[in-house]
């Protein structure tokens, strides 16, 4: 099948911005650089999503049905005008993230995390860097007018299952697939958020080409936060390997909300540490946990790549959102 290019490029980007969307229309589909051959040996294809009769789970692609643009029926989806549609990143990020690496000092550490639920959190709104440990940092700030916390949390239910076409849109060129299934071991409680205790594995491009990941949506008590402030929502995400033998990178979206919508506060720490995942083996995590091991896992690029990405989906997804819940906000889910 032919594949659309992409037709939505603004004069208003920068040449570096351009150039890695453009890229997108080229790459092949190679596996992540973080996807390492020595860990990934043994590795098992992703599990097969459970159907549970209470929940719809997206079911696994196969490889050769990967497909990061709409196929003939997604075009003709009521969803694909979000697909066409896309917003450019906003002048303040893009020149963050084109001025290069922010200092260390300028990061929010890991251990002063819960404090990005304050009113002028700790560190650069906007920005990446690469640590001495090899460890590598990202950090961007998404303003979403028109918008509350909860939509946000609707949108991380909502938008990856039942259709494929919901993930694409989301970042248009760079989203592939997604399924999901719950996460080994995780016990619901009555008020939990219906995505927490899920497994999703998306198939991306987050500037390291294609590739499967793992993200397991856990409870923001277990990233160490407490009681998060009334129509704030914090999406706290572990990041690795589809067989969960190794996680690779804590991720924490933060919404809080103001009188014009909310402030989303992203932030990830990749390769701050390796553990294994619900349901994995410790074995690869306690070989890849020391400096030398990070640093050949994870490109140089790395961080400045996911940093656009994520610039990228979520200044998309705050141009639409408001509106794509008035549509289907009220759907059964």
């Amino acid at each position: 099948m032919k594949l659309d290019p992409i037709e939505r490029w603004s004069p208003e980007m920068s040449r570096e911005e351009a150039s890695w969307r453009v890229r997108l229309t080229r790459r092949r589909f190679v596996g992540s650089a973080l996807a390492a051959p020595a860990l990934l040996a043994a590795a098992a294809t992703a599990p097969t999503a459970a159907r549970a009769a209470e929940r719809a789970y997206l079911q696994p692609q196969p490889e050769a049905d990967w497909h990061a643009y709409l196929t003939e029926t997604e075009r003709r989806h009521p969803l694909a005008k979000y697909w066409y549609r896309f917003t450019p990143i906003g002048d303040d990020v893009r020149s963050a993230l084109e001025a290069g690496p922010i200092h260390p000092d300028d990061m929010l550490p890991w251990g002063a995390r819960a404090q990005i639920a304050e009113a002028s959190p700790p560190g650069a709104a906007n920005g990446w860097c690469v640590l001495p440990d090899g460890s590598q940092y990202v950090a961007v700030r998404t303003r979403f007018s028109g918008c509350t916390a909860s939509m946000l949390d609707w949108w991380f239910l909502w938008a990856q299952r039942e259709e494929i076409i919901r993930y694409k849109i989301w970042n248009p060129g760079a989203h592939v697939s997604m399924s999901e299934s719950p996460t080994p071991g995780f016990q619901r409680s009555p008020d939990d958020k219906p995505y927490w205790g899920l497994s999703r594995f998306p198939v991306e491009d987050v500037g390291l080409g294609v590739a499967r990941l793992r993200l397991d949506f856990v409870r923001p008590e277990a990233f160490g936060f407490g009681a998060i402030h009334n129509g704030d929502s914090a999406v706290c995400v572990r990041v690795g390997l589809p067989n969960g033998r190794l996680k690779h990178t804590d991720m924490v979206h933060y919404a809080r909300a103001d009188e014009d919508g909310f402030e989303l506060r992203s932030r990830f720490w990749m390769a701050r540490d390796f553990e294994a995942m619900a349901g994995g083996w410790p074995i690869a995590a306690a070989v890849a946990d020391n400096i030398f091991m990070k640093r050949r896992l994870l490109p140089q690029h790395a961080a400045r790549g996911l940093a656009w990405h994520c610039a990228t989906e979520y200044h998309h997804l705050a141009s639409f959102l408001a509106e794509l819940y008035g549509e289907y906000g009220q759907d059964p889910l």
